[in-house]
């Protein structure tokens, strides 16, 4: 009896959690005009941060700058990017979602499902962020390498990274819907928390450019680990350390967080 039982509340969690992943990933193909037009804004931002970044000497001493652009470092700059452009669909997109859900009175349903309200908000996105940002990726990869080569190493250890980004950002997502909840209108809180871990935890500048307590700031963010294993293993060829910056242990420790 107790066998069965444990059989139909496993068929029920997974009903419930691929119910939760469909809802996800129609929301994200209603939302596909809205990601291609805000698709050249990210090129367009990743792309002026390549020809400007490290560049400021020679603009003051010049002030000319030449547009060219490194291969190195737009190959270093691409990673942190995607990395980002990744945890900023996660978290943006379920909190218009569930702002919507608030207002339209939908998101009393969570509570005839058996699974806890948490699982909705994880379940429902995850796959659909990994969809858009999958297409995120792939057209800003295909832009950059038309412009200039990038060199990666795609090996298999690149998946660990990716898999605590992964749940960082469902767990960053969590933080935020729990914000959500209590005070509704939070974008532009939402918004200021983003650039700020954009920036302290090395996306687009090294966290050795920045002041001691943006240093300070980075450590405990999980993006900035993920970003750094990535760059250790696609970019410089190297097993991802034990400790230290982008260390297995930071990387777990993070995301666990």
């Amino acid at each position: 009896m107790s066998t069965t039982v444990r059989a139909w509340t496993a068929r029920q969690t997974l009903t419930a959690v691929g119910n939760e992943t469909v809802k996800g990933l129609r929301h994200g193909w209603s939302e596909r005009l809205q990601i291609l037009i805000e698709l050249p804004l990210f090129i367009v931002f990743l792309l002026l941060i390549g020809f400007t970044a490290g560049k400021a000497d020679t603009i003051a001493a010049t002030g000319q700058l030449e547009w060219a652009l490194d291969r190195h470092q737009m190959a270093w700059l691409l990673l942190g990017f995607v990395a980002y452009a990744y945890t900023y669909l996660h978290v943006v997109k379920m909190f218009w979602r569930l702002l919507t859900e608030i207002q339209s009175g939908t998101l009393e349903q969570t509570y005839l499902s058996p699974l806890p309200s948490w699982v909705h908000v994880v379940a429902g996105r995850i796959v659909a962020a990994i969809a858009e940002s999958a297409f995120v990726v792939a057209v800003m990869y295909a832009v950059t390498a038309t412009l200039v080569r990038i060199d990666l190493h795609w090996r298999i250890d690149a998946l660990l990274p990716i898999a605590l980004l992964i749940v960082g950002s469902a767990g960053l997502a969590m933080a935020i819907a729990g914000l959500t909840l209590v005070w509704k209108r939070i974008p532009l809180l939402n918004d200021m928390a983003l650039m700020l871990v954009m920036f302290v935890s090395g996306a687009i500048l090294p966290t050795t450019e920045m002041p001691a307590w943006a240093e300070t700031v980075a450590k405990p963010l999980f993006l900035t680990h993920s970003i750094a294993g990535l760059r250790t293993v696609m970019l410089d060829g190297a097993t991802i350390p034990a400790t230290g910056l982008g260390g297995l242990t930071w990387m777990l420790g993070t995301a666990a967080a």
